[in-house]
């Protein structure tokens, strides 16, 4: 008998003092993935900002199925939505194709 059961695909989250405290910040995300092992096969994505000390301040993270360009337009549009009201921001990020076509 097969059970019924619930598998999440992609998740996104932030914390209210990192988005309180990014305002103070130039608006210039540093966005990167890396791959979690284990168990559970998915990739972690993070952003981040730093400040003129060179201090990484975290801003959000997401788990996702891989570093495909649905993942990072994922990401990206919840970043966006929930962690920057501003219009204009810089985005760095390695040359990844996904993060292009995202």
């Amino acid at each position: 008998m097969v059970h019924d059961y619930v598998q999440f695909h992609r998740v996104f989250w932030t914390f209210k003092p990192c988005i309180n405290g990014f305002k103070y910040y130039k608006p210039i995300f540093q966005v990167d993935g890396t791959f979690l092992y284990g168990k559970y096969k998915r990739n972690l994505l993070v952003a981040m900002a730093q400040e003129g000390n060179n201090k990484i301040f975290p801003i959000a993270f997401a788990i996702v199925e891989g570093k495909i360009a649905y993942a990072w337009f994922f990401f990206l549009h919840y970043l966006k939505r929930h962690a920057c009201s501003q219009d204009s921001l810089c985005l760095i990020f390695d040359r990844h194709e996904s993060i292009k076509n995202a």
